[in-house]
């Protein structure tokens, strides 16, 4: 049954994850000049990203977390491989995906246009899924971990 709600809690059994899920926006930000967007992420949660589709429906979850600092709801989320069980919740609600890819690139140091194509994972999609973000490594934030989920049976 499709979610007519944000998800209020994820589960990821492979690294022990079971965190709170509150819904984040972003704000408009200058940089050299140029306006662009950036997401706010959640304090001791996952941050559920505003416009984003709802669990059970057709386009992208898009869920994103610190690694490092306040909470590490994030903290392992690069031991994550493809085959790895998650589950999010919307109430008592559940919805099980089946990871099917993990990818890490630069991010820090990059020209806007690298930037503006690694942006292409938290974008709508034709298909149901879960995309979860945050950085790497635990030391740093130079690199994107992002992990893309499918329905699973």
């Amino acid at each position: 049954m499709p979610a007519t709600s944000p998800p209020t809690r994820i589960v990821i059994p492979v690294i022990e994850l079971d965190a709170p899920i509150e819904e984040v926006g972003w704000k408009i930000v200058e940089t050299n000049g140029e306006l662009h967007s950036v997401w706010d992420v959640a304090d001791y949660a996952v941050g559920f990203h505003k416009n984003s589709a709802y669990p059970g429906n057709v386009g992208n979850t898009v869920l994103s977390g610190h690694h490092n600092i306040r909470g590490e709801v994030f903290r392992d989320l690069h031991l994550v491989e493809p085959g790895d069980d998650l589950y999010l919740y919307v109430g008592i609600q559940g919805y099980h995906y089946v990871v099917q890819a993990k990818y890490r690139f630069l991010e820090k140091g990059v020209s806007p246009e690298v930037q503006q194509d690694n942006a292409r994972w938290i974008q709508h999609t034709a298909d149901e899924r879960v995309t979860l973000v945050t950085c790497w490594p635990y030391s740093g934030n130079s690199h994107r971990i992002v992990i893309v989920a499918k329905p699973g049976a």
